[in-house]
């Protein structure tokens, strides 16, 4: 029987587990940006707040001064509405296996998400930021470092944000058209490389291997040039071997040259 400690231990690494092969273990940390792009449209206001007083926008007359704070409380307004769009992006969280198509189509909405939210933002700021420059002057756009004129601004920038939610759309569809043609590139490169990679293995391994058998032959062909060099040098040993024991047994060894010649003669 288990302890409930063991239990735990046990229940506690089933569900790490079970999260680790579930989509969840990589479209959670990825839910983490939209929040973090979300905190970033809250930013907005507050750099354009600074522009306000880095050009020192409130020590200007009343009507500009009222116009800016208006013009802060749009940006607001549209940081708001990005904000919202981006928060709620993170919700649509896929299901399935961790795959590229997986992979790809996330990094796909997230930066389609990016710019429709940065497109609402542009829509809503820019109109209100032209209408408000009509009512209280250009200095307001020239406060944000802005050179067209209000009614440009007013016109151009919403039709160009409507435009961005369209394209986003059409951003999406073609990042992940592009990225699997790429992906799908990049792994027959891969395979090409490995196989180059091994069939250039193949060939110095033949290579190798022949040079070691013609360089075995040689060493062998060498040992047995020695070998029958040495076969040769035993066989005159032993043959001298024998003349010299044949002589040690001859009966005239010892007979004295002197005494042999004084015999003849006689």
């Amino acid at each position: 029987m288990y302890s409930e400690n063991e239990k735990s231990q046990k229940k506690f690494l089933g569900g790490y587990l079970n999260f680790v092969d579930s989509t969840k273990f990589f479209t959670t940390p990825f839910s983490w940006l939209y929040v973090i792009v979300a905190l970033a449209f809250l930013a907005l206001p507050v750099i354009v707040l600074a522009q306000g007083i880095d050009v020192k926008i409130f020590e200007g007359d009343g009507k500009i001064v009222f116009g800016f704070i208006l013009l802060l409380i749009a940006s607001i307004f549209g940081a708001i509405i990005g904000f919202v769009i981006a928060w709620n992006g993170r919700k649509n969280e896929n299901v399935g296996k961790i795959t590229i198509d997986l992979i790809i189509d996330s990094v796909a909405d997230l930066l389609g998400l990016i710019i429709k939210s940065l497109a609402h933002f542009l829509g809503v700021f820019g109109f209100f930021a032209g209408l408000f420059a009509l009512l209280f002057g250009d200095r307001l756009l020239g406060s944000l470092g802005i050179g067209l004129d209000a009614i440009h601004i007013m016109i151009g920038v919403p039709l160009f944000g409507y435009g961005l939610v369209w394209f986003s759309r059409l951003f999406k569809f073609l990042f992940a058209k592009i990225s699997r043609i790429i992906v799908m590139v990049i792994v027959q490169v891969f395979k090409f490389v490995i196989y180059a990679i091994a069939t250039i293995y193949n060939f110095i391994a033949h290579i190798v291997k022949q040079l070691f058998s013609y360089f075995f032959i040689l060493i062998q062909a060498q040992v047995d040039l020695l070998v029958n060099g040495l076969k040769v040098v035993i066989a005159l040993v032993a043959r001298l071997g024998r003349f010299l024991l044949a002589y040690a047994a001859s009966p005239f060894k010892n007979k004295d040259y002197n005494d042999a010649k004084v015999t003849y003669n006689e």
